[in-house]
Parts: C-alpha cells; structure tokens; sequence
C-alpha cells in the first residue's frame, strides 16, 4: 500500500488507481482545508467573545442559533445552503462543471483563483456553518472555567485590562484542551467534506469513493479510504505540534 501501486480500475482498466486518486484528492483537499481554517478563524474568536457575555441577554440569542446549527447533519445543511443561496436567493449556480476547474490547478492567476471560491463556496459554507458554530460553544465552555481560576482573579485585582486578560491570559489558557478537540473534528470534517461532495456533485474523494462504492469497484474504495486515513493522521499531527506550542510541558 505504501508503494502507491493500487492496480487498475475495474470499471476501466485503461485507468490506474493512482491516477483516479490524484485527479480527486485536490477537490477534498480544497474544501476540508479551507473549511478548516475558516471554521477555526471564526469560531474560536466568537467563543472568546461570547464567554465575555456571560448572564447577559445577547448571549442566549448567540448560544441557541450556534447549538442548532452545530446539531444540524452535513447532508441537511448542505441541502439547505443549496435552497437558500441557489433556488430560493440565486447567487450560486444551480449546477457547477466541476471539471472546468481543473486548469485553475495547472496555471493558477487571481481571476481563475475567484472563480475556484465562487464555485466552491456553497460546500465550504455548508462545513463552516456547523463546525465554526462547533469551535464557539467549546471555546465559550472552556474560556468561563478559564476565568474562573486563581490566576484570572489575581490580574483582575492588579488591574489588568479586560482586553489583556481576554487574550493573553485566558484564551492561552483555553487553546490547550480547545487544540485537542480540534484532532477529534478533524476526522468529523473530513466525513463532513465527503458527504457534502456528494451532495453538490464535487468532483472529489466523497463522490469517488461513492460512485465505486456503487459499482464494487474494490480498488478504488481500497486505494481512497488509505488517502483519506493518509490525510486525518496528518492533520492530527499537525494538531500535536500546535498542542506542544502552546503548552511548553507537552512534548511531541
């Protein structure tokens, strides 16, 4: 398996593996990565910020709209980004040729870069919507016991600045056990990515892996779910490193 000779393709024998594997794998890679930068980028500042509103009225308004979306599956948020932005408010195209993407790869220039986000932006929104929501009610969670602690209490007596305490004593604090959540979702937003490629008929390992699932292509399903596996024990190293970042006693 790790030579990357997967065999041919028994739909087709004229196509190897390996070839199938490298034409979807950009797709996958696309969506789960920048899914996961946004979802991090948005999500843990919105927790920070909302442990800050902690027994006021807007924070009920905020913890309720985040734990239903965070509850709702990938498939049915998909559906729902695709009424409401393609049928019902039509911004995005009601069907995309994913296919017409694959010179962006080849020769990327900032106009075919546009065009890639445009047709990708209804199945990044979809992962984004439910996993950011995901990162601000654990960061919420673990930034009011932060604030709790002895420490906390003690720069607040010496009159520290809120905005200080915030973010250079509280949300370092926060980030440890937060950066360990994140390797668990990781895996989460990798299915998440499969079955939204599905949905919105991306072109990518989740549609690859479904069409041969189909037809018994054992192959294909084999060689995809080892790069898949490949792809979520890396992310949850890099994981590992920033835990070792951020707290200086953890060693890699």
């Amino acid at each position: 398996m790790f030579s990357f000779h997967f065999g041919v393709s028994f739909a087709n024998m004229n196509d190897s593996v390996i070839s199938l594997i490298g034409s979807a794998l950009p797709y996958t890679l696309i969506i789960f990565g920048v899914a996961a930068v946004a979802s991090f980028i948005i999500g843990i500042p919105l927790g920070i910020l909302t442990s800050f509103l902690r027994g006021k009225k807007s924070e009920s308004p905020i913890l309720v709209t985040s734990t239903i979306l965070n509850s709702i599956p990938f498939f049915a948020m998909a559906i729902i980004v695709f009424l409401i932005l393609a049928v019902y408010y039509p911004i995005f195209p009601l069907q995309v040729s994913f296919y017409r993407l694959t010179p962006l790869f080849s020769h990327p220039t900032v106009s075919r870069l546009i065009t890639m986000f445009y047709y990708f932006a209804m199945p990044i929104l979809t992962l984004v919507a439910i996993e950011a929501m995901g990162h601000l009610l654990t960061m919420r969670s673990i930034m009011v016991s932060v604030l709790g602690e002895d420490f906390i209490t003690t720069a607040r007596a010496k009159g520290v600045k809120n905005s200080s305490i915030m973010f250079h004593h509280a949300a370092r604090n926060a980030m440890v056990p937060e950066s360990t959540r994140m390797a668990l979702e990781f895996a989460l937003l990798m299915s998440g990515a499969v079955v939204t490629e599905i949905i919105f008929g991306v072109p990518g390992m989740g549609r690859l892996l479904y069409t041969n699932t189909l037809d018994e292509n054992y192959p294909v399903i084999q060689a995809a779910l080892f790069i898949l596996s490949i792809v979520t024990i890396i992310a949850y190293s890099l994981v590992d490193f920033i835990h070792a970042w951020l707290d200086p006693r953890v060693k890699v």
